[in-house]
């Protein structure tokens, strides 16, 4: 039986952003028209539920045209200049934008190709591959001032490994360094090819920033450093959940990025409406309960009796001797597809229920999150043009909630943040530019009332 990608959700709109696939012929003529309060409101939840992209997961999902649609339409948006200084237009454009996930300015192949068409130079500043994904490291330059809302990434066209086409689900993150200089990182999935430790990439892309141009690209990719790095184990382990059975069948670790693969079967005709098997959503820790940075929840294949999915979590500092994992079922907010008669649909989803405290500045300040525990606010410090803000959690997915936290100013703009680890497994700092004295902010997270944790479900996959 033919298999299909996974059915689009919008249990995080970075789905629509995340996952496109480099076929142009999928959303050629689509029209799209979104007026400037859905805009706002757009922007605003992708700051505040994937805050940039820098801190939370990803989710990989194969897309088709609402998918571009929404991408050329929102971009990624400006950043404070406070933060913009800190990424650099030439040298690891990866680690600056992705931070800590993995260790990209060491195994990256510094390229530094440009090529100018209609007014825009598209310069190729690093790439860096694992046998998972393939990333790269881009600087935009204008001779006309960007508009933040049209900049996008390099999506509109196509990419060849070694002069073969393929599907590309991936994602990818991006800043405006300043009116005339983009910065991008994207990601593309590889884990289904049968790529050698050196291949070739062609890139053809068709449309920067709105405009229409030719900029191309052929460059070799080694990935045998990362190769020699990378730790690769085999479990074979069977996990039974009330509607599939999953096999463990690999987890790596790489020096950009750790993975589990799966594969699995319904327990039943064909997969649940809203998503590929129930309990999707893993979290993952460590022998020493260390949580592991999600990246993204999944990328796969699927049909009516079978499936294959990934999970993807950031670099780990040492290999663990095995990974404790939380399933949890996160519900959708809403969402639509296509059934097996080729009608659309869609429905009406969970959302969390915000909680919010004005920042009165007066310390400890608690904010409740549900069942799953609470964030406090210890302190917050303003130099050098940045606020620190040092909070600690209470709760089972303490990462998670974690990066829920976020700050909007009197008008109901998300306040641009960097989520840091402190000084123990529970405390946090988020970097904020420095914040307006005589302005008044809230502090931001929700209830995850949307989220249900299954404890039956909790398993352990042992690593030798």
């Amino acid at each position: 039986m033919e298999k299909k990608d996974f059915n689009l959700e919008e249990k995080d709109i970075y789905k629509l952003l995340n996952g496109i696939k480099m076929d142009e012929s999928e959303w050629e003529g689509v029209e799209m028209e979104i007026s400037p309060l859905q805009k706002k409101r757009i922007k605003n939840n992708l700051k505040r539920r994937i805050n940039a992209s820098k801190k939370r997961k990803r989710v990989k999902y194969a897309s088709g045209a609402a998918a571009i649609g929404l991408a050329a339409m929102i971009g990624i948006g400006a950043i404070s200049p406070t933060f913009a200084e800190n990424i650099p237009v030439i040298g690891s454009v990866l680690q600056a934008l992705n931070g800590d996930k993995g260790d990209y300015a060491k195994y990256s192949q510094i390229l530094d190709q440009g090529v100018t068409d209609n007014g825009l130079t598209l310069m190729i500043n690093e790439v860096v591959a694992d046998e998972s994904k393939l990333m790269i490291g881009y600087t935009i330059k204008s001779d006309q001032k960007f508009d933040d809302e049209m900049v996008g990434g390099l999506t509109h066209g196509d990419i060849k490994i070694n002069g073969k086409s393929f599907w590309a689900s991936g994602g990818g993150t991006g800043k405006l360094k300043n009116s005339y200089t983009y910065v991008g990182s994207d990601e593309f999935d590889i884990s289904s090819l049968d790529v050698a430790d050196k291949f070739n990439v062609s890139l053809n892309v068709r449309e920067l920033a709105g405009v229409k141009g030719k900029w191309k690209f052929a460059f070799d990719v080694s990935k045998n450093e990362i190769s020699q790095k990378t730790v690769v184990f085999k479990p074979n382990q069977k996990v039974k959940f009330p509607k599939s059975a999953i096999n463990i069948d690999k987890v790596v670790f790489s020096p950009i990025g750790s993975y589990i693969y799966l594969s699995g079967k319904y327990r039943g005709d064909k997969a649940g409406a809203h998503g590929i098997f129930e309990y999707s959503d893993w979290f993952a820790f460590d022998d020493k309960g260390n949580e592991l940075t999600q990246v993204a929840i999944g990328a796969g294949s699927a049909d009516r009796k079978s499936f294959h999915s990934q999970m993807e979590y950031s670099r780990v500092k040492e290999i663990p001797k095995s990974l404790t994992i939380i399933p949890v079922d996160i519900a959708p907010s809403g969402g639509g597809g296509v059934d097996e008669d080729g009608n659309e649909y869609s429905y009406k989803g969970k959302e969390p229920n915000e909680v919010r405290k004005p920042l009165d500045r007066h310390f400890p300040m608690e904010l409740q999150q549900g069942k799953l525990g609470k964030i406090t606010i210890k302190e917050m410090i303003t130099e050098n043009n940045q606020t620190k803000v040092i909070y600690t959690v209470e709760g089972r997915l303490p990462t998670y909630q974690a990066n829920s936290l976020t700050f909007e100013d009197e008008h109901g703009n998300v306040v641009e943040n960097e989520v840091m680890p402190g000084n123990s497994k529970n405390e946090f700092i988020q970097v904020l530019p420095a914040l307006d004295a005589h302005k008044r902010y809230q502090a931001v997270t929700h209830d995850f009332s949307h989220m249900k944790i299954n404890e039956d479900l909790i398993f352990t996959i042992k690593l030798k």
